[in-house]
Order: C-alpha cells, then sequence, then structure tokens
C-alpha cells in the first residue's frame, strides 16, 4: 500500500525529484518580484532623468544656436554659388567631381562665367530666418533655371541642395 499511496501522492501534485517540474520557493518567487520591481523602478527614474536632460539641453541649445547663427551680410552669393558649380561639395566618391589639374580647372573657368553670368542677369537671393536659431539661404539662378539651398549656423553656411526649375512657358495668343 505504501507504493500505490507514493504513487498516488506523485499524480496530486506531491513532490517529485524525477521530472524536474518542481515549484519555485517562496525565496526565489520573492526573488523574482524585488527584480521585476526594481526594473520597473528604475525604468521610471530613467525616463525622469531622460525628461529632465531634454527640457534642461534644449534651452541650451537654442540659445548655442541663436549665438552663433551667422548674419546675413556674411553670405556671399557669388562665392557659395562658384563653389558648388566647380563641385566643392561633392563628395570625393562622386564621378563628377573634378579629379586631375586639368578637370579642376576647367570646372573652376566654368564656374567663374557661370558665377558671373548669374550675376548680371540678376540672380535673386533669398535667406529666411527661422527664429534667429539658422537660417536658410536660396539662390535662384535665372540663367541655368535652378535654385540652391545653404543653411546657415554655428558661425558657418552649409549648402543643402539645389533643384532645377523648369522655364516659365509664355502662352502666345
Amino acid at each position: 500500500m505504501t507504493a500505490s499511496s507514493n504513487n498516488s501522492s506523485s499524480r496530486r501534485g506531491g513532490s517529485n525529484d524525477d521530472d524536474g517540474s518542481d515549484a519555485p520557493v517562496p525565496s526565489e518567487i520573492s526573488a523574482i518580484a524585488l527584480t521585476i520591481l526594481g526594473t520597473f523602478v528604475a525604468g521610471r527614474c530613467l525616463a525622469v532623468v531622460s525628461r529632465l536632460a531634454t527640457v534642461l539641453a534644449a534651452p541650451v541649445a537654442g540659445f548655442y544656436l541663436m549665438t552663433t547663427c551667422p548674419t546675413n551680410e556674411s553670405f556671399d552669393a557669388k562665392k557659395e554659388l562658384k563653389r558648388v558649380l566647380r563641385g566643392y561639395y561633392k563628395p570625393d566618391t562622386d564621378p563628377s567631381k573634378p579629379k586631375n589639374f586639368l578637370e579642376k580647372a576647367m570646372a573652376k573657368v566654368n564656374a567663374t562665367v557661370e558665377a558671373e553670368a548669374a550675376a548680371i542677369a540678376g540672380c535673386n537671393v533669398e535667406i529666411i530666418d527661422l527664429l534667429g536659431l539658422v537660417k536658410i539661404a536660396a539662390i535662384n539662378n535665372s540663367v541655368s533655371q535652378t535654385s540652391y539651398f545653404f543653411l546657415g549656423a554655428i558661425h558657418k553656411w552649409r549648402y543643402i541642395m539645389s533643384k532645377n526649375f523648369p522655364g516659365k512657358e509664355t502662352k502666345a495668343d
């Protein structure tokens, strides 16, 4: 009878060392609960610190951008247009960027001619001030029907992109 009562007790949920399905000891459960609670508390603390850092860093970054924003007079449209046209802002891996001395000289001559033609034709320069933090300058070149965009921040003007605009067609009556 001891053997059958032993079998019945292990079927009812009693302790069985062979199958490894023992319930965790209460001290293990409390350790797991404390780990989960500690993780939750640490996550909440990190979230609060992150928000606090953002609240403190945003005004400091804004003040830095305001004090280092370049003036409108510091933007030299002809010089920046020449740099773009001769490939100064292109990455070194770009196949259209001049590589040797002759290509660089020809690109410089072409850039000078086109920049002077744009100046004679009256290229339009627009500068937009965004809350005193940064400035965006646009050079609208009527000769090549292209606009060139620059970002002014942290004492420098940086080339962003250029966009071609088709010529305005007039309707004949």
